[in-house]
Formats: structure tokens, sequence, C-alpha cells
């Protein structure tokens, strides 16, 4: 029993602190995102585009779609275009992407939030990866507690 908590508890750490490093670097990019200045854009067009599927090892076929759409937006006295609804891009399922869409009919106004160094990085909507910090800071705390209780079971 004690060996078996041993590997587990390995397997658990290892995968938190695999996460960890990535994890941190991209709460660092949503403390970034955070300052970026939102302007008013205008939505000129929203469709719900199929992707390539994604094939299972057994053979299935998932269906995955992506909603492109294109906005405008004016910063610094310019006029820019935009083309990515959220950070971190996702695919979804039809309905999902669907539902995403009905939120961006043209003509509807948005709040664009940009680079202010990078004005083609600019998303209508971010979300914090943060939870994937905590998450991998938890594995590893599990993964150390059921790896110490494994070695201390299997000396006993």
């Amino acid at each position: 029993m004690g060996f078996n908590l041993l590997i587990i508890g390995v397997i658990i750490l290892v995968f938190g602190i695999s996460m960890f490093f990535p994890a941190r670097n991209a709460r660092r990019h949503d403390q970034i995102r955070d300052a970026w200045p939102t302007v008013k854009g205008t939505v000129m067009s929203t469709e719900v585009v199929a992707q390539p599927p994604l094939v299972t090892k057994l053979g299935k076929e998932i269906l995955q779609f992506d909603v492109a759409v294109k906005y405008q937006f004016r910063t610094g006295g310019q006029l820019h275009f935009g083309s990515t609804v959220a950070y971190p891009r996702y695919l979804y399922d039809k309905e999902e992407a669907e539902r995403i869409a009905a939120r961006y009919p043209a003509g509807a106004a948005v709040t664009v939030h940009h680079n202010p160094e990078d004005v083609r990085e600019c998303y209508l909507e971010i979300e914090k990866t943060e939870k994937n910090f905590k998450t991998s800071i938890a594995c590893m705390i599990l993964g150390g507690v059921v790896t110490l209780i494994g070695f201390l079971a299997g000396a006993g």
C-alpha cells in the first residue's frame, strides 16, 4: 500500500510541478492584460466556423467550432480591426459557439480590450487563468503529502 501511495503521490507532484511554471507565466500575463485600456467598438460581422474535427484514439470524431467576430474600434485617432473574441482562445461545440455568436450580432456595440503597445492584440472577453495557478499549487501540496504518507507507510 505504501509503495502505491508513493507512486501516486509522485505522479500528482510531477503533474503539479509541470503545470506550475506555465500557469505562473499565464498569471503574470493576466496582470498585464488587466492594465490594458478598453475602448468602444462595433461588430461588423459574426459567424460560427467549423474547424477540422478532433479524432480520438478510438477513431471517433469530435466536431469543433470557432466564433469569428470581426469588429472595429478607434484608439489613438486610428481605426483598427480585430477578430479574436476571447483570451484564452477555445474551440467549442456547435451549441456553445452559437450562444457566443448570438452575443455579438452585426452592429452591436462592444468593449474591446487592447494591448497599447500592439493594438493587433485585442479581445472582446478576457478570462483569468489564475485557476490553473491555484490548481498547480494544490497538486504540488497534495502530491507532496501523499508521497510523504506513502514513504512513511513503506518504511513502517
